[in-house]
């Protein structure tokens, strides 16, 4: 047997004659893997010694079916960690901005949020197991954590693109919405993999240095760091895209959008309400990255999934005109058409005049029909069918079509109709007549005024009693009367829990045509609190009948949200709230926490979550929730987000999840062992295909329900920078602290001895060694692939004009092309590790 494993003081290893040592290191190179009669995992197998000698198709077929109902335990808890991330990052509070208003803002950037907590929920699974490797193998690189690392990478840049830009619907597109925040996580995930090259291969060829490790852990806060600064607009002028969502939009750049519009409809007397209404459809606020992975994941194993299918926004003023077609008319040729394929008008302008004109060819007289159509909008009542036949003269370039709109004083959504041109006639028979812009979409904008809703209070200040208090709640309608609106109202948490502080209240507020205001009640629960003041928020949401919110006050354009402030009575006592405060506990919290505890459970048993969804479930839906009922039963032990704002649930996860992927190690090795292949070869195919794959659910979803691709592609680069930064920048210093300042062991020798970097190490001093070799090479094909695919969505973008979907024959070649990429990947790393 081997010296005891550490010696200390110089040379500590030699602790013997030079020839025994090297002849005991030698015998000791070595070792049973982990399927071979001695070899051992730090769980598995379970069997010892008996499993070893099973057959080895027996053991193929257990150990990857283990594996496979080890990923769908390990997505179960990341959904529940993920769902503690969504808690965290989704908190608000109330400041105060610019102008002394108080407002209501959300605590996380959501760019800091996905590169931060988002992406280490969706890769927890990779980073521990990297980080449970180095433990394992005693302080020294492994094989599995590195290999899955880059073997994800490849998956989600290559696969999951692929899948997503074929699974758009035919004919429609979702392109990068913030592309400064993509471009600079872009660059860094190939250069994340660029700089492994350089510390393993020109550096330190085979060793990790401390610094090295330090640098590499700290490009993780830089990213995090340029990527906020990209969001909030810092790089602007370097192209940044400017956010459209309303309540974000500053007056500068809302200017700006009104500028365009009225540029593009060629309409000065536009005003700030018709304009907002012709771009409301593109304001909508995405879903979290949190919310698609855990729908995702629910579907796969028989539960309630989060995100139900939506319908498509509704329809959009297209603002483009089409300039330029006369360049491609060949002479002798006439073309006729609108100037523009969409008008907007207010529904007072009483006749629209649609201008219509003759380019190129001139010296003839040439004609062409035209008609109205309805859209939305229908004749006689939204306006007055028209048609007939204009005749242009020779020299003669512009006519025009006149339409009533028809104008009422009830209020309607805006609604839109269409005129068509046809049948283009040459009246001399001298040149042949074309139709260029044929359609033209006429938006009516209705300005009868349903004005706006507000709170008369937006904080409102309620001292406790020893009784229940009824709360009056009144709500105004400004800035016009007409018609008969609405909106619907409920009660949000903050420090104030319903059923403890208050009753949780929804429903809907209507107003009659010419009310100006309208209440409902809440009421405030009595206490006796000792506690500090706690607060809670009433929601204004969902207008109807053409009412709108006001975008100076709190909520922005898509809320009202008015502040309530329950204050302790003059019985509470000092000296028991500064208790409570010191604490940091919200007990009332805690019983809540408890019931939905219960829940948990109860959604764990029911298939889809509940008896009511259960009675409708299909077989695919009950197979899966048999499958995987042990782990539902076994992480509703985990607490509910109630306690603390998600940080219980979220520390008790992560731990579930670092001991279901201390299991996933030892099981992969075991499939690899059983296979004849090695960690490397699993850890790219296997492991990395099972870690991932709720991220390809999730990214499919976001790709067709989101009207961006930011949700489904545009988070894959940050999130494989974020692997190497902290999945191999944690590890790799952890491992070369614990080496660099400590001493050479003979475990050390024997792992290392036979290689290369051996040699070139002082004989009293331990390195962290990684070995570039295949992993070295893996990481180069890696890269060059990551390269062409990235400036394939480049080109993408400016061909297509969007990196997903487009016409069925380029999006599925463009899917094949990078799932061709990737079984280059993986075939050329298979190859080198099996010469390896």
């Amino acid at each position: 047997s081997l010296l005891p494993a550490r010696v200390s003081g110089p040379g500590a290893a030699i602790a013997m004659s030079q020839e025994e040592r090297t002849e005991r290191l030698e015998n000791a190179l070595i070792e049973p893997r982990i399927c071979e009669p001695g070899g051992k995992g730090l769980f598995l197998p379970l069997g010892g010694e008996w499993e070893s000698d099973w057959h080895d198709g027996l053991k193929v077929a257990a150990y990857f079916l283990g594996l496979m109902w080890l990923f769908l335990g390990v997505a179960i808890i990341c959904d529940v960690f993920m769902g503690a991330i969504e808690r965290i990052t989704s908190q608000k509070r109330l400041i105060k901005n610019k102008t002394g208003k108080m407002v209501t803002v959300t605590v996380w950037n959501a760019t800091v949020a996905n590169l931060t907590l988002m992406a280490l929920g969706s890769s927890a699974p990779e980073i521990l197991l990297s980080v449970i490797e180095l433990l394992k193998e005693e302080f020294h690189s492994g094989a599995l954590g590195p290999s899955t690392i880059v073997g994800s990478a490849a998956f989600n840049l290559l696969f999951i693109t692929a899948v997503c830009i074929s699974a758009i619907p035919a004919g429609e597109t979702r392109k990068i919405k913030d592309t400064s925040v993509f471009a600079i996580t872009a660059s860094f995930s190939i250069f994340a993999y660029v700089w492994l090259l350089i510390i393993l291969i020109a550096i330190t060829p085979d060793v990790v240095d401390m610094w090295e490790g330090l640098v590499t852990f700290a490009f993780f806060p830089v990213l995090v760091f340029i990527a906020y600064l990209a969001d909030i607009g810092t790089f602007s002028k370097l192209g940044a895209t400017v956010k459209k969502d309303l309540a974000s939009l500053t007056s500068a750049e809302l200017a700006y959008m009104e500028f365009k519009i009225r540029q593009q409809f060629h309409h000065e007397d536009v005003d700030e309400e018709s304009v907002l209404a012709l771009i409301k459809a593109e304001c909508r606020p995405p879903q979290s990255r949190a919310a698609y992975r855990v729908s995702a994941t629910r579907m796969m194993v028989g539960g309630l999934p989060v995100i139900q299918h939506t319908a498509p926004l509704a329809i959009m003023a297209k603002l483009s005109s089409h300039k330029g077609k006369d360049a491609q008319v060949k002479k002798p040729q006439a073309m006729i058409e609108f100037m523009a394929d969409t008008y907007a008008v207010k529904e007072s302008v009483g006749t629209l005049r649609i201008p219509v004109q003759r380019e190129k060819h001139l010296d003839s007289a040439v004609s062409v029909g035209y008609k109205t159509r309805n859209g939305s909008a229908s004749s006689p009542g939204d306006y007055t069918h028209t048609e007939g036949t204009l005749v242009f003269k020779p020299g003669e370039t512009e006519m025009e079509i006149c339409i009533d709109i028809v104008d009422d004083v009830a209020y309607e959504e805006d609604e839109d109709f269409f005129v068509d041109l046809f049948d283009p006639v040459s009246l001399d028979n001298d040149c042949e007549v074309q139709i260029g812009v044929k359609s033209a979409m006429v938006i009516i904008v209705d300005d009868d005024g349903p004005g706006k809703l507000i709170f008369v209070k937006e904080i409102v200040n309620v001292q406790d009693e020893h009784y229940d208090v009824p709360l009056k709640v009144v709500v105004k309608r400004v800035h016009g009367s007409s018609g008969r609106v609405g909106c619907k109202y409920f009660t949000e948490e903050d420090s104030a829990v319903a059923g403890s502080d208050f009753e949780a209240t929804e429903g809907e507020l209507v107003f009659e045509n010419g009310q100006m205001s309208s209440s409902f009640q809440v009421t405030i629960k009595a206490r006796g609190r000792f506690e500090s003041k706690e607060m809670f928020r009433l929601v204004l949401s969902e207008p109807f009948g053409g009412a709108t919110f006001d975008k100076h006050t709190d909520g922005g354009e898509n809320l009202a949200i008015s502040t309530v402030i329950i204050e302790p009575g003059e019985s509470s006592k000092a000296r028991v709230d500064r208790l409570m405060n010191a604490l940091h506990v919200n007990w009332d919290r805690q019983a809540v926490g408890h019931t939905k505890w219960v829940e948990q459970f109860r959604s764990a048993i029911f298939v889809q979550g509940s008896l009511e969804d259960q009675r409708q479930a299909p077989l695919s839906s009950w197979a899966m929730h048999i499958i995987t009922l042990p782990w539902k039963l076994l992480f509703a032990l985990v607490p509910p987000t109630d306690f603390l704002n998600g940080w219980v649930c979220f520390m008790c996860a992560l731990a579930m999840i670092g001991l279901v992927t201390a299991v996933i190690g030892d099981m992969a090795s075991l499939l690899g062992c059983s296979l004849k292949i090695s960690d490397e070869i699993t850890a790219i195919t296997f492991v990395a295909l099972g870690t991932s794959l709720p991220d390809t659910f999730a990214s499919k979803c976001a790709a067709v329900q989101d009207e961006y691709a930011d949700a489904s592609i545009g988070n894959v680069t940050g999130s494989n920078s974020v692997n190497v930064f902290l999945g191999l920048g944690l590890p790799w210093t952890i491992g070369a602290f614990y080496w660099t300042l400590g001493t050479r062991t003979l475990d050390w020798e024997k792992r290392h001895f036979a290689k290369d970097v051996f040699s070139s190490i002082a004989p009293d001093r331990a390195s962290f060694i990684v070995e570039a070799g295949s992993l070295g090479l893996t990481v180069l094909i890696f890269s060059g692939c990551a390269v062409v695919a990235i400036g394939t969505l480049v080109l993408r973008r400016m061909t297509v004009g969007a990196e997903l979907g487009g016409p069925n024959p380029s999006k599925f070649a463009s899917s094949a092309f990078f799932i061709m990429l990737w079984f280059v990947y993986v075939g050329s790393s298979i190859i080198i590790y099996q010469a390896e």
